[in-house]
């Protein structure tokens, strides 16, 4: 083919340029992977899996055990697919972006999957029966999550991304309670260690997919899968010095122990268990509450020696045993070797504890 464009070639491109979208549009469109409504599910997937390793990496240490998110393909919403996906009865979790990022994407997961998650996060066995109460206990879950999801998507963009407070509803998908018209999703397998896999619908909105089009877009498309270090947009040098950072130590210098304790993790050991044992002699706060009081500003500038302050406690009653400012437990006041002390005569239950997050 000649380099030089004759007449009849460039008035053809200049009809394509005030037709449907012009010579630019059509090399986006093949370059970038874009299909049907122009989602770039590649790039989707890229972002996604952000939140994911932050929801298995937050989950893990907060329930002292392995948990996994990984992405699936992503696809134009089906509502009849994703019903039959997820296990029913269902909830919706909508997580936002407020600055750096704005828009929503949607968590649908089963009821199943959040008592699950909410009993082991309150020390059970995670066998027990969903309840209201769960609703709180996922939701302030969430919210940990994406407040780790901020500051790993202020890094990849280059700018402070806000969020905000997670939200949670009851879900029917055949009336869902939001337009799943022109949204994408890409499907989740979540798995907890020795429990069952369980399938999470990620729906994301076209404003916020367009987002993600624009940022994760290039990366999406070069070497490496989504999760490893080209999807994190790691150069080839980036990762050269990561894996210097993890190899021996040479020339005798110790590495306090760090590689083998990764090397211990990588190689599927119990972990979670070892790191929660790293924190048993971390000192904690630890206060006896006997009651409170609501005073006004002209009561307390009365206040003298021999004043007297009724509290909303009645004499006998159990006072409040609170560990960094959350109660844990209840007891009674006793004197041991001549300093007060306190006997426990009861322990706040996983429910009451759900609830103080509110």
């Amino acid at each position: 083919m000649s380099d030089i464009l004759s007449q009849e070639q460039i008035d053809a491109l200049l009809q394509s340029q005030d037709g449907e979208g012009g010579v630019g549009a059509i090399e986006s469109d093949e370059g970038n992977g874009e299909s049907g409504g122009g989602t770039d599910y590649e790039a989707l997937k890229t972002a996604l899996q952000i939140f994911c390793e932050q929801a298995g990496s937050v989950i893990s240490t907060v329930l002292n055990r392995e948990v996994k998110w990984k992405t699936e393909e992503g696809e134009t919403t089906d509502p009849a697919k994703l019903k039959e996906s997820v296990e029913a009865p269902q909830l919706i979790l909508t997580l936002s972006f407020e600055e750096g990022l704005q828009g929503q994407f949607h968590l649908i997961i089963g009821t199943k999957e959040v008592a699950l998650l909410s009993d082991l996060m309150m020390m059970g066995d995670g066998n027990a029966e969903y309840t209201e109460d769960h609703k709180d206990a996922i939701t302030e879950l969430l919210n940990q999550v994406m407040g780790a999801c901020a500051t790993s998507y202020g890094e990849q963009i280059g700018n402070t991304v806000t969020v905000g407070m997670v939200q949670v509803a009851e879900l029917d998908i055949d009336n869902p309670p939001i337009p799943l018209e022109d949204t994408a999703t890409v499907m989740v397998t979540v798995s907890v260690t020795d429990f069952e896999n369980a399938a999470v619908g990620i729906v994301v909105t076209p404003d916020l997919a367009a987002q993600f089009n624009e940022y994760f877009g290039q990366r999406s498309h070069g070497k490496g899968d989504p999760g490893d270090g080209g999807s994190m947009g790691l150069s080839a040098a980036e990762l050269e010095d990561l894996a210097n950072v993890t190899s021996d130590p040479g020339d005798g210098e110790s590495d306090g122990g760090f590689t083998e304790m990764f090397r211990s993790d990588s190689a599927g050991g119990s972990h979670p268990k070892e790191n929660i044992d790293m924190l048993l002699d971390v000192e904690l706060d630890v206060q006896i509450e006997l009651g409170r009081a609501d005073l006004a500003i002209k009561r307390i500038l009365e206040l003298a020696p021999g004043s007297v302050v009724e509290l909303d406690r009645m004499a006998g009653e159990p006072v409040d045993l609170l560990v960094n400012n959350k109660v844990v437990a209840k007891g009674e006041v006793v004197v041991v070797d001549e300093n007060f002390g306190i006997r426990i005569v009861s322990l706040v239950s996983p429910e009451d504890r759900i609830r103080s997050l509110r």
